[in-house]
């Protein structure tokens, strides 16, 4: 259940998750998957659901960096944290598979209190199919 004033976002007919209230869509060119970034006071959100993601190997290298795993609906996923740049202090991604396509959501946070809300938009994603 996603906190009050949080909106459902349905990602095709496949996935669902709870985005802040002041998220809002940036216009972006369409790709081969469902790709969109938000924009809200202090972070940015990037999700794409389809059968190539980003490649989470790439980050591995990056300064901070800590990898974990995550229950989604009886899926297990990967949760990885990295130190981030301007204007972005921390980055946060979720990466999880339904069958042959791929969740990922990357949270980009201007400080630590604001990136808190990635363990919540990470904890409302739910697969309708």
């Amino acid at each position: 259940m996603p906190p009050e004033g949080w909106r459902v976002l349905r990602l095709g007919d496949a996935v669902e998750l709870a985005v802040p209230p002041d998220a809002a869509a940036v216009e972006m060119p369409p790709v081969d998957s469902v790709f969109g970034v938000l924009r809200g006071e202090g972070y940015e959100i990037v999700y794409d659901y389809g059968r190539y993601g980003e490649d989470l190997a790439e980050l591995r290298d990056q300064p901070g960096y800590a990898s974990r795993e995550r229950q989604v609906q009886e899926r297990t996923a990967t949760d990885i944290e990295v130190a981030g740049s301007d204007p972005w202090r921390r980055v946060r991604v979720l990466r999880v598979d339904n069958g042959p396509n791929q969740l990922t959501v990357r949270v980009s946070c201007a400080d630590d209190e604001t990136c808190a809300l990635a363990d919540t938009l990470f904890d409302s994603v739910r697969f309708t199919t």
